[in-house]
């Protein structure tokens, strides 16, 4: 069967396409890794199934979503997801061995990540969708590992950990440090409420930042967007959280004027000190 036949029988004829197009571009694809990873044999049929799931979403025919996706690089991960002893190594080769930024454990580590499934759970190379630099995909998974290893050994962080890692120093001031005696029940409460709130990416990255210790230019490189914008979602996801505490505090703790203020300026403080971008 021709890889464009299986893709389009996958797709069940729900989005517009052309046959021959869509046909040229996944030969060609399979051509390209050929060329870039020579003896990883790629079975056609299963490259147009991992292909197929990876497609994304939108009302553009199937050959201009194909054409926004990294074919070949797909070709080489669909290989080594079949188990390709071949595919693993030239990936291993191109990826991980010569990078220059991990240890050899580190390395490792990557490896079983990537290649080796976990109960139910796929091996990790199949979370790669096309859409970016399979090279640069790789470093973050890195980037990722690096930083849960320097971790104490322990759980996944948690909102209690980021809410520590968001604490007011006791020395930060005396005002401050004795209020926090009183207060700090009470704002830990709002606080876990308005962090359980936020949207995974945005609970991510205060954990990046404020735990795992990365700087904004890390980050940046991390999300594939400037430091400057990372530092604006920083400040956008702390004003939320500060207008979230502000309103639990008022609804469930029945606080106003004065008071109110004071809770919130030591909330502030919890989410500002240590904030001074890291590069």
């Amino acid at each position: 069967m021709r890889p464009a036949t299986r893709l389009l029988s996958l797709l069940d004829g729900q989005r517009d396409h052309d046959a021959e197009a869509v046909e040229r571009l996944l030969v060609a694809a399979l051509a390209d890794a050929d060329r870039r990873w020579p003896g990883v044999a790629v079975d056609a049929e299963a490259y147009a199934a991992w292909v197929a799931a990876r497609l994304p979403a939108g009302p553009e025919p199937v050959e201009a979503a194909l054409a926004g996706l990294r074919l070949a690089e797909l070709a080489l991960t669909c290989a080594c997801a079949g188990g390709s002893t071949a595919a693993i190594a030239a990936f291993d080769a191109e990826f991980i061995a010569r990078d220059r930024r991990t240890t050899d454990d580190q390395k490792q580590l990557l490896r079983q990540k990537l290649f080796l499934a976990q109960g139910d759970t796929p091996a990790r190379i199949a979370r790669y969708g096309g859409r970016g630099e399979l090279g640069r995909w790789v470093r973050t998974v890195a980037t990722r590992i690096v930083i849960d290893g320097a971790r104490p050994e322990r759980e996944q962080p948690t909102d209690d950990d980021l809410l520590d890692a968001l604490s007011v120093d006791p020395g930060h001031s005396p005002e401050l440090a004795q209020l926090k005696q009183d207060a700090r029940k009470i704002v830990q409460a709002a606080l876990n409420g308005a962090i359980a709130a936020l949207p995974a990416r945005d609970r991510m990255l205060l954990l990046q930042y404020h735990l795992d210790g990365v700087g904004v230019v890390e980050l940046g490189r991390l999300y594939d967007v400037a430091p400057s914008t990372i530092s604006r979602s920083l400040a956008r996801i702390r004003g939320g959280l500060l207008a979230q505490v502000r309103r639990s505090l008022m609804s469930h703790h029945k606080l106003w004027g004065d008071e109110l203020e004071r809770l919130l300026e030591f909330a502030q403080s919890q989410l500002s000190v240590g904030v001074i971008d890291r590069t």
